[in-house]
């Protein structure tokens, strides 16, 4: 979420992520982080809770797991590009369970 993000992101953006599991979107009023109750409510996994920034008012440049069926995501991280190994990971991990 910077100053400069006015509209949502590009198709260019958004084909980063290749998985058709995976769901990306433009949350303009962030319902989602004020739904999750800020940053300081933000879901904890059980793998390391791995937020490398401050996230003061809204949730942001966050990914969280969650295994089928589970309402307790088993990893989060911020900002992705820091985790990416820990998502596939994390993804290979759930595929084989």
């Amino acid at each position: 979420m910077l100053v400069t993000d006015w509209g949502p992101p590009s198709t260019a953006t958004l084909a980063r992520v290749r998985d058709a599991r995976a769901a990306q979107f433009w949350d303009r009023k962030h319902a989602v982080s004020r739904s999750l109750g800020g940053p300081e409510h933000r879901p904890k996994g059980s793998l390391a809770d791995r937020i490398q920034f401050q996230m003061r008012r809204y949730i942001w440049d966050f990914v969280a797991i969650y295994p089928p069926g589970s309402a307790i995501p088993s990893f989060t991280g911020a900002p992705i590009v820091s985790v990416v190994s820990e998502v596939h990971e994390e993804t290979a991990r759930l595929a084989r369970d």
